[in-house]
């Protein structure tokens, strides 16, 4: 169904590049998901923005190798200050149970799980590894430096982090600070994220339909983007096969009536790709849903980025 989406919400177009935001304080963010390691071997562009959201499905089968090859495509990305990941169901790895009883569905030789996670939690360059955890853009300064190391040490709460800032401490960023043009202040916009989605061909993550409620209690009532690699069930969650017709999640569309953030980002259902809309209070208050798999449903990276431009909160 066409909707009139708000004219900060589009798909960014692989060339020309995209207009500049309507200000330079507001926070442009780009968001993806399921790359399957194709955009690390591609030149799959990925537009200048303050915050990158990749919903998760970021390898093809979750080996620490897949694991370090989009570390270092993230890295490569110096055009983006704060990269966001969440796990998706092909990084079997991450999910420490599953992985201990099905690891010989997906690899040869067992891998260390706890290794892979270090590799995505210490990985600097502003990549920010989340499951079940917030991150909020919280007075973020964009003037002068990307990184700046005495930020660092000041009191914030553990899951909150500047937009300006990289890694867990100061001995992290060992990239020098340097000028950024932009000017402004970015802040009060939280982002809570999670892998987790209802069961669907037994890979990581999965939960029994009416089982993931215990997980979305714990989405913040006052999220702002919501990042998880399922859909909620009707929005971007139409399979092409199966016995589901909407694989989306019900009990996620729930908690999403009771939150109602601004955007829900996520991915995993490839055909879904797209950005629709949820109203609530006949229309006065609304969620943007983006599906932003990147791959077709054939594996290939033809689907475009998904450009949001969010004012100064």
């Amino acid at each position: 169904m066409d909707i009139e989406l708000p004219p900060n919400t589009y798909m960014a177009p692989f060339a020309p590049a995209p207009a500049d935001k309507p200000a330079p304080n507001w926070l442009r963010m780009v968001c993806i998901s399921d790359t399957h390691n194709t955009t690390d071997t591609s030149n799959y562009p990925i537009p200048e923005a303050d915050i990158l959201i990749h919903a998760g499905d970021f390898t093809k089968m979750g080996t620490i190798a897949q694991i370090d090859q989009f570390i270092g495509w993230l890295k490569s990305l110096d055009h983006i200050p704060v990269k966001i990941v969440v796990a998706g169901n092909h990084e079997v790895i991450l999910d420490k149970g599953f992985y201990e009883q099905h690891w010989r569905r997906f690899h040869t030789t067992k891998e260390d799980h706890q290794a892979a996670v270090d590799k995505l939690k210490s990985a600097g360059h502003g990549i920010i590894y989340l499951n079940n955890e917030s991150y909020v853009v919280d007075g973020a300064r964009i003037l002068h430096e990307k990184y700046q190391k005495q930020m660092k040490q000041s009191s914030m709460e553990s899951t909150t982090q500047y937009v300006d800032c990289v890694g867990d401490n100061a001995m992290d960023v060992d990239a020098p600070a340097v000028e950024d043009p932009r000017e402004g202040w970015i802040e009060g916009y939280r982002i809570w994220a999670s892998p987790w989605q209802p069961e669907f061909y037994q890979w990581a993550f999965n939960e029994i339909r009416g089982k993931l409620k215990d997980i979305w209690k714990f989405i913040p009532e006052d999220v702002d983007i919501l990042m998880t690699h399922g859909p909620p069930k009707y929005h971007g969650d139409i399979v092409a096969m199966g016995k589901e017709r909407h694989a989306g999640c019900e009990e996620l569309l729930e908690r999403l009536k009771l939150v109602r953030p601004l955007y829900h980002v996520f991915g995993h259902i490839h055909e879904g790709y797209g950005i629709s809309e949820i109203k609530w209070d006949e229309g006065s208050h609304s969620t943007i849903c983006i599906n932003a798999s990147t791959c077709t449903q054939s594996y290939r990276p033809l689907n475009q980025p998904i450009i949001v431009d969010l004012p100064p909160k």
